[in-house]
């Protein structure tokens, strides 16, 4: 912080307190995107912030802290109205999880850590508008130096003449005659902000540090041999692409389409679509299915209510379970999956993203020691997709936008993530997602949460009371706490499909982490708008998980997520609904 004395329209002195960090040449852009309308109204505001433990702790908030806690009510521009925060301290230093809601939905991640080992730091910062977004990040800001041995990463930095930037600004201000007393009230604000933090944290309570790493659950070394396994698509009307990735391993052959015969029209005609491409048959009667086409597994991926049926349908016939995400929507279906799997002894899988490269990677990084023991995880997770016209597009007059039969026509271009006759917002449909990785890296369980949502992005959403836009505190088993943001951002808020990150936190070093890398930018003359810009490599995300699956089958273990996690993934979104719903903190049940 900077502080100048200078003297105010009285010609009084008075003690100015500055935040050089708001005259970053990144902030500095960012805020003119936001003023000129480009990026509309702010959502979300994601702040990471890990410096090396070199400062005395003399019981208040960190410097690093309140400089993001000035950025973010500058971004933001009002005060916040909800407050929710996370303290883990121990001799390496401390880890801050700042969560705040303003008024008119929108909400702020701070995530602060002085655990880093000496040496350099880590920042960045997101900011997610209901027109565009904003990244700035360390981790895209390096450039490589070699040296023998692996690449070096080095920053590039952006400091430049950022505190006489600040200072002239003041002057300036002065010589056109304003007063300083706005600038007072700014840090007063701040300060009152930080104040309510600590009272908070004072509340909660601190948790413990020391954490465990799950085992690694299901080596993917080798290519597994044995058995053909004989599989039936029970309705494919929300998505093919499971049904398409499994058959991507020469382990399992798909037999049968099948689906109930009172499914409507539309249902029948996406079955007997996928059927035809695989020059299978398409039989309007499950069980039927089942049983004359010696079925060994069901691939289930109808609307999301009718998930848990039809999954407990073929587990009752003994036929192993791959299941489209969500769970399901409500928790007594859940509940009965998870009784219905264990009691026939079928094997289960939630179909998911986590192996995903660089996720694998994480993984290896942690279980190896790279960071010591991981005592906080925070995830990004934006899908750049529009779902529809943009909020405030529909007319006065004009009827809500009806939910199915919207789903129903975006099936053309992918965006019906959420198909089903209830409403489903991005943390019940895409959660599954993060959390998962969440799960696999720590072992750990949810404990309690802190969310908060808004229908910021889509009209959809908006006429369907949905979130499209989330922000969650979560705290976990022996202490490790994590963060996650999720959204159905649009298109115009990224190039290729949305920011997905992880950061991780450990006792002796950290982790940033792209989930789309390793990529390959792609441009040329007539590409087309929607073709994204960076492609995925070496992505064999759905072969592994179906490597996973037949596994499991053959050792009778486990799969990579099996009944019971996604049961507890499923508790844990529904907490952090309720808590968007009450404003306080909720236990996972």
């Amino acid at each position: 912080m900077i502080r100048v004395t200078i003297n105010n329209t009285s010609n009084e002195p008075q003690v100015v307190v500055v935040n050089p960090d708001r005259f970053l040449p990144s902030r500095q852009l960012i805020r003119q995107q936001l003023d000129a309308g480009k990026l509309g109204d702010v959502g979300l505001v994601r702040v990471h912030r890990w410096e090396p433990n070199l400062s005395h702790d003399d019981g208040g908030l960190p410097t690093g802290l309140l400089r993001d806690l000035d950025l973010v009510l500058w971004l933001v521009g009002k005060l916040p109205d909800a407050i929710h925060a996370v303290e883990q301290s121990d001799s390496s230093g401390k880890s801050i999880q700042l969560h705040l809601g303003f008024p008119g939905g929108a909400m702020a991640l701070i995530d602060f850590s002085s655990q880093l080992p000496n040496g350099d730091g880590y920042q960045s910062l997101s900011v997610i508008g209901s027109a565009g977004a904003a990244y700035d990040d360390d981790h895209q800001n390096m450039q490589l130096v070699f040296r023998g041995g692996q690449a070096q990463a080095v920053r590039a930095e952006e400091t430049g003449r950022r505190h006489n930037a600040a200072v002239q600004e003041r002057i300036d201000s002065l010589q056109a005659g304003h007063d300083v007393a706005s600038c007072v009230a700014d840090w007063q604000n701040v300060l009152n902000v930080a104040e309510l933090v600590r009272t908070v944290m004072r509340t909660v309570g601190r948790a413990p540090s020391a954490v465990l790493i799950a085992d690694k659950n299901g080596e993917q070394e080798c290519l597994s041999s044995g058995k053909i396994f004989r599989c039936a698509v029970l309705s494919a009307v929300k998505h093919d692409y499971v049904a398409r990735g499994v058959a991507s391993h020469p382990r399992f052959e798909l037999v049968v389409v099948t689906d109930d015969p009172q499914v409507p029209d539309w249902a029948h005609e996406r079955n007997q679509q996928l059927a035809d491409s695989f020059k299978i048959p398409y039989v309007r009667d499950i069980e039927r299915a089942l049983r004359e086409f010696n079925v060994d597994v069901a691939i289930v991926s109808p609307e999301a209510e009718r998930h848990c049926d039809l999954s407990i349908r073929a587990a009752a016939l003994g036929v192993h379970v791959i299941q489209d995400k969500p769970l399901s929507t409500r928790r007594s279906e859940a509940d009965r999956l998870v009784e219905a799997i264990e009691r026939s002894g079928v094997k289960f899988l939630m179909w998911n993203r986590n192996f995903i490269p660089a996720v694998q990677q994480t993984r290896e990084q942690i279980e190896a020691g790279a960071i010591g023991q991981p005592q906080a995880v925070h995830l990004d997770f934006y899908f750049a997709k529009d779902a529809g016209p943009p909020k405030g597009s529909r007319q006065s007059g004009y009827p809500p936008i009806h939910w199915q039969s919207h789903l129903i026509a975006a099936h053309v271009d992918g965006s019906d993530g959420g198909l089903g006759v209830e409403p489903m917002g991005e943390l019940a449909v895409e959660g599954i997602y993060p959390l998962g990785y969440l799960r696999m890296l720590t072992g750990r369980d949810v404990r309690r949460v802190f969310a908060r949502s808004a229908s910021h992005f889509q009209q959809v959403h908006v006429d369907n009371g949905v979130e499209d836009l989330a922000s969650v505190t979560l705290e976990l088993d022996g202490g490790l706490i994590a963060t996650l943001a999720i959204g159905r951002i649009g298109a115009a808020c990224h190039p290729s499909g949305g920011e997905i990150k992880l950061h991780v936190l450990g006792s002796d070093g950290a982790l940033v982490v792209s989930e789309a890398r390793p990529e390959v930018g792609v441009y040329y003359r007539g590409q087309p708008q929607k073709e994204f810009r960076q492609r995925r490599v070496a992505n064999d995300n759905d072969f592994l998980l179906a490597e996973n699956f037949a596994q499991a089958i053959d050792t009778n273990g486990g799969t990579i997520l099996d009944a019971r996690a996604s049961q507890a993934i499923y508790a844990t979104v529904a907490a952090a609904l309720e808590s968007c719903r009450t404003g306080k903190p909720v236990e996972v049940k």
